[in-house]
This record gives C-alpha cells, structure tokens and sequence, in this order.
C-alpha cells in the first residue's frame, strides 16, 4: 500500500490498499511540508524524508470491497510496524517514506 500525492490537483489518494508488506508515500519531490499540508488531518514531518501519517486518515481514505478483511489485515500491519518503531507512541500515527519518481 502506499500513498499517491497528486501535486497537480493537491490530493493524495491510496493505492494499491491490499497489499500490506510495504506502506510509503509516492510524490514528485520529497518537501515533507507540502505533503503534510496535502495530507492534512494531523500528518506531522518527521524529517529524513519521512512523514507521520494518521492511522485514522488511511482508514477513511481507503477503498476496498471488503473493509472488515482490510481492516483486520491493516490492522496487523499496523501492530507490526509498531514493533519495528514506526507507530508514534499514542498509535495514532504510522511512519512513511516519501519515495520520489
């Protein structure tokens, strides 16, 4: 999974929502305060081309036919991202890497 930012339009959109062995952000240039800013909803740069992006955000944001099977599956995605240190300390907020095309 990971998160598209259209710097055209200003928007970010999820993509690829089932796949749950990755998760990072994909944008032209990698300005953690212009996503952050794009992404709203509490996302925070954490610097090292990285942004904080709110769980609750993503949950919102996704479009999946069955959200109760994603929902248990991002879940764990979640729980083991926490353990690698990529979950803030209130788990609110999952760790991304801004990747740049």
């Amino acid at each position: 999974m990971f998160i598209l930012i259209n710097s055209e339009s200003k928007t970010a959109s999820i993509e690829e929502p089932d796949i749950f062995t990755e998760f990072h952000i994909e944008s032209s240039g990698n300005d953690e305060d212009y996503i952050t800013a794009v992404l709203g909803n509490e996302a925070k740069a954490a610097g090292d081309s990285h942004v904080w992006v709110s769980i609750e955000w993503i949950s919102q944001n996704v479009s999946v036919n069955n959200l109760s099977s994603w929902s248990k599956q991002f879940s764990g995605m979640v729980q083991y991202a926490s353990g690698k240190g990529w979950v803030n300390d209130s788990e609110t907020h999952l760790k991304a890497h801004i990747k740049t095309d």
